[in-house]
């Protein structure tokens, strides 16, 4: 039975600090098959993930582009979706995310299409870091309860292209400096506003952070995804290692989503050197199967994590000091990077 999902968007105004957002993609190899995640998550194939471009108007073969979509159960996710090279790619792309648009026959099951209905997008332009998006009017007849969604989906979709920090939303051609309903801001959109929000318990509202970990969704025809979630916490000094403590915490009490890690897991240390974050575990990573290999799933949410909350182009996982090696294909003897496209997931 579907659970009710956790909100957290009323923590926006708190957020003190920014969050990296680097999307650094993996070397190309043929996808493997992974071990399955926890509570009989059944994981299909998942593709490998082509080159994102980084021009100031993005451009795109058919198949690379990362949109963000609402899932059944109330999550906004990232999926790539197969669309064609079209000028104006970017422009392009952002009409895909319109419900009840072409981007929904795209979709896996339980997917389906953010922006409101009728939405058109009258124009996009990309200067200095900065894309100013412009909707037709029906952008604005949204649910209020969406309104914090819908400004996730368009910020972390169009940051997604490596020429894009900061969002800029008009409708008709005028500035919006704030959404109709629920008065949040829709100019200078960054990735430190978060995604799927919630806020930690006992969390001192004044002294907190966000961080935005990695857990594990599924759908009725047991398709599992990645699903992006910000936390705000207490701040601590340590960044990346705390956000790989929020990971093995796992989801909130009531959430219909699962985490990867088991809660026993322990994290030694993580540090950053140079582009590459190092993260030390215990030996309960391995502790996953008969064969004592690591979840590929698992070590997935680790490397989405981290690199989202640092400037890390790499991730580097051991096991009490040693490389791991534990997993399918061995693939995390070396650094690894990570992934251009989230869902599907190409490591």
């Amino acid at each position: 039975m579907r659970k009710h999902w956790l909100k957290g968007a009323a923590i926006l105004l708190i957020f003190p600090l920014l969050l990296s957002g680097c999307l650094f993609g993996p070397e190309e190899r043929d996808s493997a098959p992974i071990d399955p995640p926890p509570k009989q998550l059944d994981t299909k194939e998942k593709g490998n993930q082509p080159e994102k471009k980084g021009k100031e108007e993005p451009s795109a073969k058919k198949g690379d582009l990362e949109l963000y979509f609402l899932t059944d159960t109330g999550y906004v996710v990232p999926y790539a979706l197969n669309i064609p090279k079209v000028e104006g790619i970017a422009k392009e792309a952002i009409s895909y995310m319109v419900k009840g648009g072409a981007g929904e026959a795209m979709l896996p099951e339980g997917f389906s299409g953010i922006l409101p209905k009728g939405t058109q997008v009258k124009g996009l332009d990309i200067k200095k870091g900065t894309a100013t998006i412009d909707f037709s009017k029906k952008f604005l007849s949204y649910n209020k309860k969406m309104e914090e969604k819908i400004l996730s989906a368009v910020t972390w979709a169009l940051t997604g292209f490596d020429s894009v920090e900061k969002v800029n939303i008009r409708v008709d051609g005028k500035p919006l400096e704030a959404m109709p309903k629920g008065k949040s801001p829709a100019q200078g959109l960054t990735r430190a506003r978060g995604i799927n929000l919630e806020l930690a318990q006992g969390i001192n509202a004044s002294n907190s952070m966000p961080v935005t970990v990695y857990f594990l969704g599924q759908t009725q025809d047991n398709t599992v995804y990645y699903v992006p979630v910000t936390r705000m916490i207490n701040r601590a000094e340590n960044t990346a290692e705390a956000a790989l403590k929020e990971l093995v915490k796992g989801p909130q009490h009531g959430s219909e989503l699962v985490n990867a890690l088991a809660e026993t897991t322990r994290v030694n240390s993580v540090k950053v050197e140079g582009d590459t974050a190092v993260a030390d575990f215990g030996k309960e990573l391995l502790q996953y199967s008969d064969e004592k290999k690591a979840s590929q799933d698992a070590l997935t949410t680790i490397v989405l994590s981290l690199t989202e909350n640092t400037a890390a182009k790499k991730v580097k996982i051991t096991v009490d000091g040693k490389a791991e090696t534990a997993s399918e294909g061995g693939q995390f003897e070396k650094p690894v990077t990570r992934p251009k496209r989230i869902n599907p997931a190409g490591f």
